[in-house]
């Protein structure tokens, strides 16, 4: 079982090197960079420095588009949205929604562009974080895209059927990059992260055969859901990314998680670590200190993800 986590990074190398070498006194083998727009334009070291800095520690570079176009993930300011406002979702009334879309070609374009700064930088892995269906925006291209597929009007199409397009959008989204990724950059493992509300879609996102490794990311610690409870969620994905040939990873949550609910972490985590996906990520380093994203105290959270790190690297030692 690889580990890993995410990381909001630096743009100094000097920080950068030092959170590394921790990464690898942890024993990580994955360092998962949310990288920002901005990283692109006016924090290039970031991207540059850290995937030089993880390869020399023997850690391998996964890149993560955090709060890309205003829709993966966290940290959303998209400046390529301010300046590309034909990006931009529209609402059934023609309002404008702060959200690019997916199926619009110039938002597409936009992110297979910085897969390839990305991928010549270094970084061997893309992460595709969160995709969802869209079933909000009517912009342009959705109604085209509707139309080319059914033969109608996406506004007045059925209930039903919008929701069937909506699926089927994601899915398309999620292959596009994939091949686009494989066509393009070969050596670039293509990873992606289904949220569980969205697990009808894990079936056909799992047969897409670009797609290299599928996971999910069950973030119960704010809530009192019984861990025991993750097992058969676990197990029905990890048979279906081994029924195609995926590998498979699992997220343990250590943001937002609220002061006194750090045994959550380590119930949870030991929980995933005995399930043995082939991945288990942390998101985020440190508690995701210093964001507003934050634990609630960091410190304690960071100390029980680190707990859960050190049950892994014991449960492997047992395995081998």
């Amino acid at each position: 079982m690889r580990l890993g986590t995410s990381y909001m990074g630096h743009h100094n190398p000097r920080h950068i090197r030092a959170d590394i070498e921790e990464m690898v006194r942890l024993g990580l083998q994955d360092v998962l960079v949310a990288a920002q727009e901005n990283d692109f334009v006016w924090f290039p070291g970031k991207l540059r420095f850290t995937a030089e800095i993880a390869r020399d520690h023997g850690l391998r570079p996964v890149a993560i588009f955090w709060g890309a176009l205003n829709l993966f993930g966290g940290g959303r300011m998209s400046q390529f949205l301010l300046e590309h406002p034909e990006g931009f979702q529209v609402a059934r009334d023609g309002a404008h929604r702060p959200a690019g879309c997916y199926v619009n070609p110039v938002c597409v374009a936009r992110i297979k562009e910085m897969i390839g700064v990305v991928a010549g930088l270094g970084y061997q892995a893309y992460f595709v974080d969160e995709p969802t269906p869209l079933r909000d925006c009517f912009c342009r291209a959705c109604r085209a895209r509707y139309d080319a597929w059914y033969a109608g009007d996406l506004v007045a199409a059925p209930t039903e059927r919008q929701e069937e397009f909506r699926r089927r959008c994601c899915v398309e989204y999620v292959r596009e990059i994939a091949s686009w990724c494989k066509k393009n950059h070969p050596a670039v493992e293509t990873q992606c992260c289904v949220m569980p509300h969205d697990d009808a879609l894990w079936e056909k996102m799992a047969a897409l055969p670009d797609l290299d490794n599928l996971g999910t990311d069950l973030y119960w610690v704010n809530n009192d859901r019984d861990p025991e409870t993750m097992r058969p969620i676990v197990r029905g994905l990890d048979a279906l990314c081994r029924r195609h040939g995926k590998r498979h990873h699992q997220w343990l949550q250590c943001w937002k998680a609220a002061r006194g609910r750090e045994e959550r972490i380590r119930l949870q985590g030991r929980v995933l670590v005995e399930e043995n996906p082939d991945a288990l990520y942390l998101w985020a380093w440190e508690g995701q200190v210093g964001t507003k994203e934050s634990c609630e105290d960091p410190a304690a959270a960071w100390s029980a993800a680190c707990d859960v790190l050190r049950l892994a690297r014991e449960q492997a030692a047992i395995r081998s």
